[in-house]
């Protein structure tokens, strides 16, 4: 991480911190009546609101992201998703600012480890630039309301490979709502 004068530690603790709590809720949370595992065959759609601030470069920038996706359990507990990303980010670029909107599209791969706490790991597309080489990995909890609609705290980190990228490291943190459904137990 790429930062000055004690701010690695400011960032390191604070997502050290944010997992811990996801710890801590899971293992208040964990009754068997509110966990439960997702099935085969079972459909996930919904979204997700993301907020994260960059630090690492010489001009910092904040950006909110609005995220609708679509999942496919293909096992019981893994699935298939896709994202659509749309970011407003405010950047400043030598003291003047600027808003700008982007399209990033996101496949990843989601698996529930235990109870309801999940890994999820993928890549992104902008669809304005061509393809940097980049990685996108998260932790969550979901939080199931009943067996169709879930509420999903979600930590992530993205690293961009490239090596003249302005940000190569981002944190979001996102809440995420999602409703399960599977066509064959819908008539």
């Amino acid at each position: 991480m790429l930062m000055k004068n004690g701010s690695n530690f400011f960032v390191s603790s604070r997502f050290i911190t944010c997992l811990v709590m996801i710890g801590l809720q899971s293992l208040i949370m964990s009754n068997d009546a509110m966990s439960q595992g997702v099935g085969k065959n079972t459909f996930s759609i919904g979204g997700d609101a993301s907020f994260f601030t960059t630090t690492q470069s010489d001009d910092p920038s904040v950006s909110l992201y609005l995220s609708p996706f679509l999942e496919y359990f293909a096992i019981n507990n893994g699935a298939l998703g896709f994202k659509y990303i749309i970011d407003f980010s405010k950047l400043t670029d030598r003291g003047f600012t600027k808003i700008s909107t982007k399209r990033i599209f996101q496949p990843y791969i989601k698996c529930y480890l235990y109870k309801d706490i999940f890994l999820m790991g993928g890549t992104q597309f902008d669809s304005e630039y061509r393809y940097q080489s980049n990685i996108q990995a998260g932790v969550g909890y979901t939080f199931h309301l009943n067996k169709t609609i879930g509420v999903a705290p979600l930590i992530e980190i993205n690293h961009n490979f490239y090596k003249y990228a302005p940000n190569p490291w981002q944190f979001f943190y996102s809440l995420g709502f999602s409703y399960y459904f599977n066509f064959n137990k819908c008539g």
